[in-house]
């Protein structure tokens, strides 16, 4: 297994395994486009993917640097609650594993290989997006683990994603918990 920076050729893989993984068009291959050309600044990449020694991905991280993105999949962000400018954080769009390889690691792995590309481009935190409705609340345990606080909740976060949720169906009628992770040590 290896994590290597993403490459635009890897995404017609990314989306057959988003489909499956996550759902049914989560991803539509224009946005991968977009997501491809908003995770890298100044040449350094900063979204990763998990592939293993026949080259079939096994899990990526999309991350964005900042000043490259806006907002999340969903539309909702409450950057008044947090402690640094919207210009300053970077961004976890999303993280998948498939089931062969979750709890060996790799998820932190992808994670971390990120935040050193962030710290090298100077981001001071790190927003997301939890899937609160994740399996065993697997989503915010990782990610509160990881570092992450939470900011604020988001009901209904995805009903405008036109997408098959493989947990409700469509629309996806999820609550996202709008978390943060601070970088640097005088804002801990």
């Amino acid at each position: 297994m290896q994590i290597r920076p993403l490459k635009l050729e890897d995404l017609p893989l990314v989306k057959t395994f988003t489909d499956r993984a996550i759902g049914l068009n989560y991803f539509s291959q224009e946005e991968l486009k977009e997501s491809f050309a908003k995770s890298s600044l100044n040449g350094v990449m900063c979204s990763f993917v998990l592939v293993d020694d026949g080259g079939t991905i096994q899990g990526f991280r999309l991350a964005y640097p900042p000043t490259t993105w806006s907002k999340g999949k969903g539309s909702r962000l409450r950057s008044d609650l947090w402690p640094v400018p919207l210009e300053s954080a970077a961004y976890f769009q999303s993280l998948f594993l498939s089931d062969d390889v979750q709890g060996q690691g790799w998820g932190p792995q992808l994670s971390e290989a990120s935040v050193q590309a962030f710290l090298q481009l100077g981001a001071r935190a790190i927003i997301t997006h939890a899937w609160k409705e994740s399996p065993n609340n697997s989503s915010i345990r990782y990610l509160t683990k990881f570092g992450f606080k939470p900011v604020a909740e988001h009901p209904e976060y995805w009903v405008d994603v036109d997408y098959e949720c493989v947990r409700d169906g469509k629309p996806c009628r999820c609550t996202a918990v709008e978390m943060i992770k601070l970088l640097s040590k005088e804002q801990a």
